[in-house]
């Protein structure tokens, strides 16, 4: 299987109070954690005026995050073999930004991101035989299993509150049915 990486500079939004996307003009490296969001991003994806922004500014948080997707053909106690999709790794780093200012100080011009300054990561139980069958109708018990696919999802958000605005996201790998 061939795995093609795919960019989506078209951000994809998330929130609990229903912000925009944003541009997408954001530069990001997911490798080093470092970049630069421009305040139009920022502006446009809250929803917010520059005077907003200059207030506000100190309380917008980047995060790094990243998801690591694998699909499985499992067989349990029942024989049946189904697909099932485990998170091998959930991650996201807290990030370092600093805003920066337009000449003359009046106007945010947008964050340089310098780095993580802590991270958490999760992973789900593997479905290695003798492992708990993940779903109950087909027993107690996996079998047999066999990798499929390998899905990675890295994101760069920025946050207000319970609002988050996707900025960048990288895929590698194929869609798998979650």
């Amino acid at each position: 299987m061939r795995l093609l990486p795919v960019l989506i500079s078209a951000a994809v939004a998330g929130s609990l109070t229903g912000a925009v996307p944003a541009r997408a003009a954001a530069s990001f490296d997911f490798l080093t954690n470092t970049g630069y969001v421009d305040a139009e991003d920022v502006l446009h994806g809250f929803g917010w005026d520059e005077g907003k922004l200059l207030r506000e500014a100190g309380k917008v948080t980047f995060e790094h995050h990243t998801h690591v997707a694998e699909s499985w053909s499992v067989t349990c106690d029942d024989s049946r073999p189904f697909d099932a999709v485990r998170t091998a790794q959930g991650m996201t780093e807290f990030l370092t930004a600093t805003a920066t200012y337009r000449a003359g100080g009046t106007a945010i011009a947008g964050f340089r991101i310098t780095g993580s300054n802590a991270a958490i990561s999760s992973t789900t139980p593997d479905f290695s035989p003798g492992n708990p069958c993940p779903r109950s109708e087909h027993g107690e018990t996996v079998r047999t299993s066999r990798l499929q696919a390998i899905t990675t999802t890295r994101k760069l958000t920025a946050e207000h509150g319970t609002t988050y605005v996707s900025l960048v996201e990288l895929r590698t790998g194929p869609e798998l049915n979650e």
